[in-house]
């Protein structure tokens, strides 16, 4: 065969191009795209509801309660969480209920969650339009919604509910297989890479449906299904998370390092026997699990003498932690808090010199949470509470002292956690003065965004909420007490998102941030 650039070879490759064209349009035109096929997948998706205890430990403190439901044109997914927290010599339940809507490719479409059980119940409702651009609105009871803010997003972004279906129904339930996806994290409004790993396979044999036992009076198991499932790694949770998914993209038991455990039953044992023992029992053991009480209803005020704090963390029961809570770590050389395999050092931080410059201006923008720039009261708040401050970290300062005194603190379970209604009535949560903290902060033009937590201290592992403001890099703030930098006792446990057990418990249940010698 001759080589070169010879008519034979230049008509044998435009025929061998031309193949190729042919080919490549063939097999776009009649092989079923992945959107196809998912939406086929989708489409043999069975209504389900699953019923799991929610542990801490080898305790069970709650109760969660899943359902698929299919419709016309998508899936929806529901889900409710409820935990008991001591109240007294009793426990109260607070609830988040949380109702998804997806497309028949799994994309999402529109979602509402709502917080409530005790006091002022709260809603947060999205909804996902065409061009890929995510609209927030929040609400407390019958208070006017919030202004709406309109975030563009990844068109795939995820839900964490989401992820078992996508993981099922996407075929990536293989052992081996990484794959990632958007997710979308509502503390923020922000959305990160979540990368996925399926590690190992296995059977589950769980409880199907009960029957009464007369003789134990309580409910045991009466039939057994055993199903297939996956576990799936991964960080959604807020920490080191393990999933275990059926084919089907039902949850078959979840444990969150440090945080809580998902086992899966009847509703019968999960709910009724749980009931029964909840009301015999003293809610004393509950007090030692860390946020159940927050800081604020306890009368007492972290100390801010300490410079440096060590904590060692230990978590209850066989599993140890691979790592700490994705919102502890800061990322930059000498943050305020750093972990060391099992260590966590947290500094009470003071702004450095030149702390003008570099201002991270995505922590400037209108959050879903917090009162929107263009809030008059807010503005003329802002102008009054900075006062004549020559510097960032003066204004920063004056902020937060600002809103610890002119803001009164709201200690009962339900107070208010939004930033108009705390300014409105001159009173709040610590969610809420964190909240108006960051909206002044923000109108003022200082880089603000807000944290939750606990403050450990002798008495035990509390629930609060602070901010972190930017004055030449992040200073803690606490509006509750007026401390500018906050407390080393404050442990950060994620952005965003409120103080309050359905959000801090499941990060942290079975965790213990133990302190190494004295603070200094």
């Amino acid at each position: 065969m001759q080589l070169g650039l010879t008519r034979r070879n230049i008509g044998r490759l435009v025929l061998l191009v031309w193949a190729v064209a042919l080919a490549w349009l063939a097999r776009r035109e009649f092989a079923p795209t992945r959107s196809a096929t998912l939406a086929e997948r989708t489409g043999r998706l069975e209504p389900a509801a699953q019923y799991f205890a929610v542990m801490a430990g080898a305790r069970q403190i709650g109760q969660l309660n899943r359902a698929v439901d299919t419709m016309v044109n998508g899936v929806r997914l529901t889900e409710l969480l409820v935990i008991d927290v001591p109240d007294g010599d009793s426990t109260r339940q607070l609830a988040r209920s949380t109702e998804v809507e997806l497309s028949r490719t799994l994309r999402l479409r529109r979602f509402t969650r709502t917080v409530f059980g005790a006091g002022i119940p709260e809603r947060l409702e999205g909804g996902l339009g065409p061009d890929s651009l995510l609209t927030l609105q929040n609400a407390e009871a019958e208070m006017p919604a919030g202004d709406a803010v309109r975030l563009r997003i990844h068109p795939e972004a995820v839900l964490p509910t989401m992820i078992p279906y996508r993981a099922a129904l996407g075929d990536h339930l293989r052992v081996g297989e990484r794959f990632e996806l958007p997710l979308l994290e509502l503390g923020t409004g922000q959305v990160r890479p979540l990368a996925i790993r399926v590690t190992a396979e296995s059977t589950f044999v769980v409880a199907d449906s009960a029957r009464w036992d007369s003789a134990g009076a309580q409910w045991v198991p009466a039939t057994w299904d055993t199903v297939r499932a996956w576990r799936l790694e991964h960080d959604a949770g807020g920490s080191t998370t393990e999933s275990w998914v059926d084919g089907g993209g039902g949850l078959m038991a979840e444990e969150i390092r440090g945080g809580h455990g998902l086992a899966r039953s009847a509703f019968e044992i999960v709910g009724n026997n749980y009931r029964r023992g909840r009301r015999v029992e003293g809610s004393g053991w509950r007090r030692s699990i860390p946020g159940m009480v927050s800081l604020a209803a306890t009368g007492q005020v972290p100390d801010t003498a300490a410079a440096v704090r060590r904590f060692l963390l230990s978590v209850e029961g066989p599993s140890q932690p691979r790592s700490f809570p994705v919102g502890i770590l800061e990322g930059e050389e000498g943050a305020r808090q750093a972990a060391r395999g099992d260590t966590l050092l947290v500094r009470r931080r003071t702004a450095p010199r030149g702390a003008e410059a570099g201002r991270p201006r995505e922590w400037l923008a209108p959050g879903w949470d917090l009162a929107g720039l263009n809030d008059s009261a807010i503005r003329q708040a802002a102008a009054q509470a900075v006062g004549r401050a020559a510097t960032l970290a003066d204004s920063a300062a004056n902020l937060t002292r600002w809103v610890a005194t002119q803001i009164a603190t709201d200690r009962s379970p339900g107070g208010v956690g939004t930033a108009p209604s705390t300014l409105r009535n001159r009173r709040g949560t610590p969610d809420g003065k964190a909240r108006l903290l960051a909206s002044v902060a923000r109108a003022s033009g200082i880089p603000a965004r807000v944290v939750s937590g606990v403050a450990v201290l002798p008495q035990g592992h509390f629930g609060h909420a602070w901010v972190e403001l930017w004055a030449g890099r992040w200073i803690a703030a606490d509006p509750t007490f007026g401390h500018f930098p906050a407390s080393a006792s404050l442990i950060r446990i994620r952005l965003g998102e409120r103080s309050r057990p359905p959000d801090l418990v499941p990060l942290i249940a079975s965790a213990r941030f133990l302190p190494i010698g004295p603070g200094r």
